[in-house]
């Protein structure tokens, strides 16, 4: 079962393209705390040390191939 809610696999996609935070925001109309609150979600949902470790730890699981 996927940890992530929809809207956290859309931004660990982004992320794992190499978007900022700033541009995901805008791209998908959020704030960018926002943006920085799903991040913080994802890592901890995810128990990664950081979003690198997160974008590679969902790679593995192959979440970022979902809800494409």
């Amino acid at each position: 079962m996927n940890k992530l809610s929809h809207r956290e696999v859309q931004i660990i996609q982004y992320k794992a393209q190499g978007f900022t935070a700033k541009e995901i925001a805008k791209c998908i109309g959020l704030e960018y705390r926002t943006i920085e609150i799903y991040i913080g979600s994802i890592i901890k949902k995810l128990e990664a040390k950081n979003i690198a470790h997160a974008v590679y730890i969902a790679a593995q699981e192959n979440i970022l191939n979902h809800y494409q």
